[in-house]
């Protein structure tokens, strides 16, 4: 995922020598690529040259703004002391870095800064949800290989686990990386803020290219999402507009989480086991949740999977009369997973993830154009 550019210029070199080594020993390690500049002839001749900047995070000594502006997404005042009025947004030079950081990835996005990443197909971002009615079906697993397929082919994808107890831990490798928990005070809490704390606290698997939130295994705080929190997060990360898709992995139970997440999905893969107790419950709740959601037009946004399949449905399974459009595979393998490696090692299931991504979600008119 394509860092940001960020200019730090002042006269004070060891400052912004200080300022660039914190970045370079911290979680903002993968968000920023850092330029220092301590003279105002050096940081103007660099100005002059075309090249485009994302973030002018500059001392008023030294600021000089570039000719072109369309260069420079954000200019952002570095100011020992602040002031009213000014021509452009101010952060305070002696707080914690981090800090500053945080603020200036707050001005960037208020003020409409975008990242560079790959067109949408319509400029916007797509929620996908991978949802059951019954448990053991497989949904972590999937979404994770859906996620996976996505980022292979270029699209910039978050996943978000909304379990009661989240599994992303057994997906990516979290050693050593920061908790995304105080996240979630920021949801409740500081609205303002979010954005920039999204930013801050996503982290981009260096193996997969996924990015995801390191929020700790909890119950207590995943029941303490309210409805109208979880909607702001939601509309909170499309409306940064940085991702092609968000893939949403939810419990297979109907709770605020699952409804809130369901009704602001563009897109539900909807798996099935190959038994008869998965396909009475889903033919059920498909059913109710037009109700629940007050949508009439549900089940259009919603592709029934069948996974674990061995090749043939029960015929007494069709008397369900449900409108099956993709199969995954059964891997035997599986029965034993201790490495999240091995979710991504059969070839014949990522075959089946790669139709279900270019055939099933293409059919609904959400894919990204790569």
């Amino acid at each position: 995922m394509k860092k940001i550019s960020l200019i730090i210029a002042d006269q004070d070199a060891t400052y912004i020598e200080s300022f660039a080594r914190y970045i370079r020993n911290s979680e903002f390690a993968s968000r920023f690529d850092v330029k220092l500049f301590s003279q105002q002839e050096r940081l103007a001749q660099f100005l002059s040259s075309g090249e485009h900047i994302n973030v002018l995070l500059c001392s008023p000594e030294l600021l000089s703004p570039p000719k072109d502006e369309k260069l420079v997404d954000s200019i952002i005042q570095l100011k020992e002391e602040m002031e009213e009025d000014t021509a452009y947004p101010q952060v305070r030079k002696y707080q914690p870095l981090g800090n500053i950081l945080s603020e200036v990835l707050q001005v960037h996005y208020e003020r409409g800064g975008k990242k560079e990443k790959k067109q949408m197909s319509d400029g916007s971002t797509e929620v996908i949800s991978v949802f059951a009615a019954s448990g053991g079906t497989g949904k972590t697993t999937v979404a994770f290989n859906l996620a996976r397929e996505m980022a292979d082919q270029e699209a910039t994808v978050l996943y978000l686990n909304l379990e009661l107890i989240n599994s992303t831990p057994l997906l990516f490798d979290v050693t050593n990386k920061e908790s995304s928990s105080p996240l979630l005070y920021y949801v409740k809490t500081n609205e303002e803020q979010l954005a920039a704390k999204i930013e801050e606290m996503s982290i981009t698997d260096s193996e997969t290219n996924i990015d995801y939130f390191h929020l700790a295994p909890s119950a207590e705080e995943m029941k303490e999402l309210t409805e109208e929190e979880l909607e702001q997060l939601i509309n909170t990360l499309v409306g940064i507009n940085k991702y092609n898709y968000i893939v949403i992995d939810l419990d297979s139970s109907i709770d605020e989480r699952s409804l809130t997440a369901l009704k602001l999905s563009n897109h539900i893969c909807w798996l099935l086991n190959n038994d008869s107790y998965s396909f009475h419950k889903t033919s059920h709740l498909l059913e109710e949740l037009h109700a629940f959601l007050n949508d009439a037009s549900f089940s259009d946004r919603v592709s029934l999977v069948l996974n674990r399949y061995t090749g043939k449905v029960n015929t007494k399974l069709e008397d369900y009369d449900l409108d099956i459009v993709a199969y995954l595979p059964y891997v035997p393998q599986w029965k034993e997973v201790v490495r999240s490696e091995q979710l991504s090692s059969i070839p014949i299931f990522n075959q089946y993830i790669r139709e279900l991504y270019q055939h099933v979600l293409e059919s609904r008119g959400v894919l990204h154009d790569g």
